[in-house]
């Protein structure tokens, strides 16, 4: 497996349709949770939940419903509250909310940055794509459904297993 690194976003599509079950659980069990002290909620105020992966740009942000004690609210591990989750790997997006329910996927602009700024995540910019890409979401759901151990990964899974249909 090759880490992603500045070229086209065309490049990205190749160096993601080829991965292998084993290409896939190492990235999978690449995602480590990240302290979310310094992220702002959306605006419907949930918390965050951040995994980030050992290639640049792979990671994996949940907000979940606001609960009045938000570290009650991770040890109790209730999955099934997540709102809105954003996964991304080598160039490409994936976005699912709750209500209303949306999954669209697209790309980011981080292989179309010159490294020193791509290193930063602010630099880390949307597009939509003019297509729901099905490849992409069901490479995300094998990422998530390969982690039975983090509970809102695998059911993020379940999540897209479900959208579809």
């Amino acid at each position: 497996m090759t880490a992603a690194s500045g070229s086209s976003g065309s490049d990205s599509f190749s160096r993601i349709a080829h991965l292998s079950e084993q290409d896939i659980q190492v990235l999978a069990q690449s995602l480590r949770r990240i302290d979310t002290g310094l992220m702002k909620a959306g605006a419907q105020a949930g918390y965050r939940l951040w995994y980030q992966g050992k290639e640049p740009y792979f990671d994996v942000v949940f907000e979940l419903a606001f609960q009045a004690d938000p570290q009650s609210f991770l040890d109790e591990v209730i999955p099934e509250h997540i709102n809105w989750c954003q996964f991304t790997l080598r160039g490409k997006v994936l976005l699912w909310q709750r209500q209303p329910s949306r999954l669209h996927t697209g790309e980011t602009e981080e292989l179309d940055m010159p490294p020193m700024l791509a290193y930063y995540a602010a630099s880390k910019t949307i597009r939509d794509g003019a297509s729901l890409d099905r490849a992409f979401v069901d490479l995300a759901q094998q990422i998530f459904q390969a982690r039975p151990d983090e509970p809102h990964l695998y059911k993020m899974g379940q999540i897209l297993e479900h959208c579809k249909g």
